[in-house]
């Protein structure tokens, strides 16, 4: 009796199972994940929106895991800080970002020595909230609407001033696109930052701001201001009376915006588990409640979804960055 094909089925068996077993232990490890404290990296100060907003977040997947959730506030550089930090970090599963768009999507082209890039040295896991700009204008402006201000700038090319946070910045490249969009020529006047922006817009030295709702919100409550639209893609809750700026001009559509990302390496099923957590939690009531506080609107979504968001992005900054010839710096 030959046994040979018998010994060398063993054999093959033998083998399948020893190659499993790794594989087997692997997904075990994912499906206990987490089994000590996780780290959100945060490219903002503490009592910033997206803090806010990611600790809320947190609180809710700390009690959902069992675990601790820490925020760990990396600011600076407009975000390239703390995207310097996720990287340097290890793929263990324990250290993820909740960066902002800018620093994907201009910040590499904008700024000189930005070593990092995205496809290559992070991945995708879901998009976590969106800030459309505001196009906000003093109360007593003789601007109505968005078509008014575009006619008169397209009367009076660089004699409609325009305040934003800074040359490159993603308030001044939305203004950029809906002067390129809309064939209006306006004078940008870059200021330090959004409070600099603001006092210059009410006190008469510009005539318009492009801000998220959040910082223009209390003058807008208090009638001192007026948005006169938004360059949202769509009507926000809350945000109904601001017609879109879409609509008087196409294309015209700008938002800041916030997503989970890890660096490359983390396991697949790790990532999965965390883009569902992360997803569910941004949707409970409470915490769609606090995003609306801060301006900012829950959007969640798969990996795929965040990828083709971030490669639409980019291609729009670059265009705009392109027509300005804004080169790093």
């Amino acid at each position: 009796m030959n046994l040979e094909p018998t010994r060398r089925g063993v054999i093959a068996v033998m083998l399948s199972l020893l190659s499993a077993a790794p594989l087997a232990h692997a997904q075990s490890a994912a499906a206990k994940w987490p089994t000590q404290a996780v780290r959100f990296v945060v490219p903002f100060p503490a009592g910033s929106a997206p803090d806010v907003l990611i600790r809320h977040v947190g609180a809710k997947l700390g009690e959902k895991w069992g675990q601790g959730v820490i925020v760990d506030n990396k600011p600076g550089g407009s975000g390239v800080i703390g995207m310097n930090a996720i990287l340097a970090a290890q793929s263990d599963g324990y250290t993820f970002g909740f960066v902002q768009g800018s620093a994907i999507s201009v910040a590499p082209s904008t700024i000189k020595g930005v070593t990092y890039d995205f496809n290559r040295d992070f991945v995708p896991v879901t998009l976590a909230a969106v800030a459309p700009f505001m196009l906000a204008v003093p109360a007593n402006s003789p601007y109505k609407t968005l078509a008014d201000f575009i006619a008169a700038a397209r009367a009076k090319p660089q004699g409609i001033e325009v305040a934003d946070n800074g040359r490159g910045t993603a308030p001044h490249l939305a203004s950029a696109l809906l002067g390129l969009q809309s064939g209006a020529q306006f004078l940008e006047v870059h200021y330090p930052g959004g409070a600099q922006a603001m006092q210059a817009t009410l006190g008469g030295q510009t005539q318009m701001m492009v801000e998220t709702y959040n910082v223009v919100a209390g003058n807008v409550q208090g009638g001192r201001m007026r948005v006169l639209a938004s360059m949202g893609d769509r009507v926000e809750a809350g945000l109904e009376s601001f017609p879109l700026a879409s609509k008087t001009v196409p294309g015209a559509v700008a938002h800041g915006w916030f997503a989970v990302i890890a660096k490359k390496g983390v396991d697949p099923l790790v990532l999965s588990k965390l883009n569902k957590d992360m997803n569910e939690a941004l949707l409970l009531p409470d915490v769609i409640a606090k995003s609306r506080e801060l301006g900012t609107y829950p959007r969640p979504g798969t990996p795929e979804q965040l990828a083709r968001y971030i490669a639409d992005d980019r291609k729009t900054w670059q265009d705009v960055l392109d027509k300005l010839n804004i080169k790093p710096e």
